[in-house]
């Protein structure tokens, strides 16, 4: 095992700390920290893989759009910042029996499909590159990326609407 793969590995096992911190924390402030470290260590992971642009995607978005967006509306829902109380015990056998299937799922197609060989690393280091990315959203992927843009353009128009302030209608007819 070279020096690249064991950093892989270990960045795979920090990332799983911090989510399972998401996942058990009773203060969504302390959550929505370990989200943000959770989305960081995949970030790492990406640079290991050889996908700077993606990682640095995942910095920019992930780390530093939409957890910072979650932490702010925790920080203004009062009544969310104070910690939980327990869980219900009637809902914790049912949601690990569904989790320990949906793991055995995962595992199982994990461990039936054919991975392909490192051979293929070298295509998918030049597609994620910032001119393969360019070239791939301008050529095969034209019309979701234009359909991605017509949605976050409609819910950009829609917050406009949502937050603008309700004016006094003018009367037409005195």
């Amino acid at each position: 095992m070279n020096l690249q793969t064991s950093i892989f590995w270990l960045l795979a096992a920090l990332v799983l700390v911090p989510a399972f911190f998401v996942v058990h924390s009773r203060n969504l402030f302390h959550a929505g920290i370990a989200l943000i470290t959770c989305f960081l260590g995949i970030a790492g992971i990406y640079v290991t893989l050889g996908a700077p642009f993606v990682a640095g995607m995942q910095v920019l978005i992930y780390a530093g759009a939409i957890a910072v967006i979650l932490l702010f509306a925790f920080m203004l829902t009062h009544d969310l910042m104070h910690p939980l109380p327990g869980t219900v015990t009637f809902q914790r056998w049912p949601g690990l029996a569904a989790s320990l299937a949906l793991a055995m799922v995962l595992v199982g197609s994990a461990v039936s499909t054919p991975w392909r060989t490192s051979d293929s690393a070298a295509g998918v280091a030049e597609a994620s590159s910032i001119p393969g990315l360019g070239q791939a959203f301008l050529t095969n992927y034209l019309i979701p990326f234009e359909l991605i843009a017509l949605l976050l353009l409609v819910a950009l128009v829609g917050a406009v609407v949502i937050a603008r302030k309700e004016e006094a209608a003018p009367e037409l007819y005195e």
